[in-house]
């Protein structure tokens, strides 16, 4: 396995982690994010979903079908 795949299967495992943390907090809290103060449930969910999205990427070596379609290729 090379480096970036390695990489690339830490950052998926990690933005599946960051992704579920969110969600077993909002079901907790009953809400993901907060207008009155900095909440980190809600940057857990977007740096999850983006490491979730590039995971795959380098640990495979192509983009999903779906982001190369979006993306005209």
């Amino acid at each position: 396995m090379e480096a970036k795949q390695a990489a690339g299967a830490l950052l998926t495992v990690v933005g599946v982690l960051l992704i579920l943390y969110a969600i077993y907090s909002g079901f907790v809290n009953e809400t993901i994010g907060s207008t009155e103060k900095f909440s980190a449930d809600a940057a857990a969910m977007i740096v999850g979903w983006f490491a979730v999205l590039i995971g795959p990427a380098l640990l495979f070596g192509e983009t999903p079908a779906a982001v190369k379609k979006a993306a005209g290729r």
